[in-house]
């Protein structure tokens, strides 16, 4: 038996040995968190510690059906009772060999307001709680073996291993350096046996065995039951006006700005841009409100306030289908995917956006937008009419899986797959704008806890009247080409295989006012294919380019990205029309972003 996350509480589960699969899950609506399972000895039921929606930490007993749990099918049937019902926090239940017994730790101590825990003895027939162990320190983790009860305590400074019998009287059983956690009886012959822990030392936590030391110096023994003070204490929160109201308080949504970000860039003789980025979410991210302006300033200061752009987007997340709505108004110069693309233009609208998760990995995704837009294309190869006024309407309805574990550079592990339809309509002129198709696909498989390889496989089409323009180039997709302008078009292929492993997993330097430490180093072996076209450029070949990337995570969001290689393809080099320092074989690339 075992805790695991399941949905949005933690769930009992049941695995069968033999069968090696689950077979019984349970859950239960008034328990967020379940932790430290235990068996009773006649297999009939389970003990455990569960946090409720209260915010109590207690103990609960999961009666099982016949034939459930074990061996069964498990997760139809069971009653829950609850064994111990207080403001303190029991954890780490044991049942006794004789059933008789529920042995736990427990800060119902009068310590226990300043972190300590001891061990308590739960009487099951009778529901009577007494001490086990009593003074200001940590006993934690008991498990029954043969006639003694094995537990660590941090009561001599480290954590160690010490054992008391069913009347208190104990002793230390272990004297490890760097701590020992977590202990078990593992019987052997003669009524002898070992003990199970584990313990850290080089760095990393591992499992150990050991005969126990039974010192009788470390020897010790609980005080007569009536010596022993009554558990009393209490949280002094309770007693403040603000915090000891009874009656319930309505949720109040407040707003406060999660995240702020600006940027600005200047081209000399050209103009410069600005722009921002603002996140708003109330106290339990249910609401969320996203913010951004962006202005292009030409020749004159009146550009600047004439060519201002901006997004409003308000999204609902209070209930499992999570719905928003936006406002939008953009006006400048722009291009799509490639510098073939240039156009002019002034829209404003509205849109609004669905999202339903089927569970915690799939979810549809539908957004409806109109918009009244100006559009003049500067480059008319494409079009028949370059000058376009009218209102426009928009849908897209994309598909999401993703059950993705990241590390600090990105993903590891898991898969991701999202297949995204749109269709844009001129409602003025009675005509397809465009249309688009899109597939991405990426697959990862860990060989080790920090490496694994990585697959990526990209589709893309568009079509109608101005169809929308892709590029798969730079650091993020296919390495060695520009990022904008050149490796794009209205349809486009790209795969990416690589094996990601570590190089460092940090770096220490010494210097004479102190150490400076850098994060860690991850290395990848790469090789890239892909291919962009449009109706004009058919001709264009496949791309590609292999070699070594570094990443090393400087802190959330930013990863440093390091690419160097060979270009692959270089005979199509020219149909593509890429500059003169993307032509030549090898290629060193600095950016930033997380892996694929």
């Amino acid at each position: 038996a075992f805790s695991s996350k399941y949905a949005e509480r933690d769930a009992l589960f049941f695995w069968d040995l033999r069968k090696s699969k689950v077979v019984g899950r349970y859950q239960f609506p008034e328990l967020v968190s379940i932790l430290s399972p235990a068996w009773s000895p006649d297999g009939k039921s389970v003990v455990f510690s569960g946090l409720s929606v209260s915010g109590y930490s207690d103990l609960y007993r999961l009666w099982l059906a016949d034939g459930e749990g074990r061996g069964g099918r498990g997760g139809r049937g069971g009653r829950l009772e609850r064994l111990t019902s207080d403001r303190y926090e029991d954890l780490d239940p044991t049942i006794s060999p004789d059933g008789a017994t529920v042995v736990f730790s427990s800060d119902r101590t009068p310590f226990g307001s300043g972190g300590a825990h001891n061990l308590f003895a739960l009487e099951l027939a009778t529901g009577a709680i007494r001490y086990l162990t009593y003074g200001n320190w940590r006993d934690e983790t008991p498990r029954w073996g043969g006639n003694r009860i094995y537990f660590t305590s941090d009561r001599d400074g480290t954590f160690q291993v010490y054992s008391i019998d069913a009347g208190g009287t104990g002793r230390r059983e272990t004297r490890s350096l760097n701590g020992a956690f977590d202990p078990d009886w593992v019987p052997g012959p003669q009524g002898g046996g070992d003990l199970l822990f584990g313990g850290f030392a080089d760095l990393s936590f591992s499992i150990y065995v050991a005969p126990p030391l039974h010192d009788a110096r470390s020897t010790f023994t609980l005080a007569a039951a009536d010596s022993l003070p009554v558990p009393a204490w209490t949280w002094g929160e309770l007693s403040h006006p603000q915090y000891a109201r009874a009656d319930g308080t309505p949720y109040e949504r407040k707003f406060s700005l999660d995240f702020a970000a600006g940027d600005a860039a200047v081209a000399p003789g050209l103009g410069s841009a600005q722009g921002a980025v603002f996140v708003f979410s109330d106290l339990l991210s249910d609401h969320l409100v996203y913010v951004s302006l962006s202005s292009f300033q030409g020749a004159g200061f009146g550009t600047l306030l004439d060519n201002v752009s901006g997004t409003a987007f308000y999204l609902n997340q209070s209930r499992r289908i999570n719905w928003g709505v936006g406002a939008f108004r953009q006006r400048g110069l722009f291009y799509e995917g490639d510098f073939n693309s240039l156009f002019e233009e002034r829209s404003y609208g509205a849109f609004a956006q669905v999202r339903y998760p089927f569970n915690r990995f799939h979810r549809i995704v539908g957004e409806y937008r109109i918009e009244r837009s100006d559009r003049l294309d500067l480059t008319t190869d494409d079009v028949d009419e370059p000058h376009r006024v009218g209102w426009l309407v928009s849908n897209y309805l994309t598909y999401v899986k993703d059950n993705t574990l990241w590390l600090p550079t990105g993903p590891i592990d898991g898969e991701r797959y999202n297949l995204t339809g749109g269709l844009v309509n001129d409602l003025s002129h009675g005509r397809f704008a465009s249309w688009l198709l899109s597939a991405a696909a990426r697959k990862y498989a860990r060989t080790s806890l920090p490496s694994a390889p990585a697959l990526r496989v990209l589709g893309y089409t568009s079509g109608g009247e101005r169809p929308r323009r892709v590029s798969i180039g730079g650091s993020w997709a296919l390495r060695g080409y520009p990022q904008y302008g050149y490796v794009a078009g209205t349809r486009a292929w790209l795969v990416n295989v690589e094996y990601r492993f570590p190089i460092l997993d940090f770096l220490t330097i010494g210097f004479p006012f102190g150490a400076a430490r850098f994060p860690g180093v991850q290395g990848a072996l790469f090789l890239d294919y892909g291919r962009a076209w449009s109706t004009t450029t058919a001709d264009r070949g496949v791309l590609g380019a292999s070699g070594l990337g570094l990443r090393m995570p400087v802190g959330p969001p930013l990863v440093l990205r390091l690419d160097v290689g060979y270009r692959l393809g270089t005979t199509d080099l020219d149909r593509y029309g890429l500059p003169a320092n993307a032509r030549h074989r090898r290629f060193v690339d600095f950016f930033f972003g997380f892996n694929y």
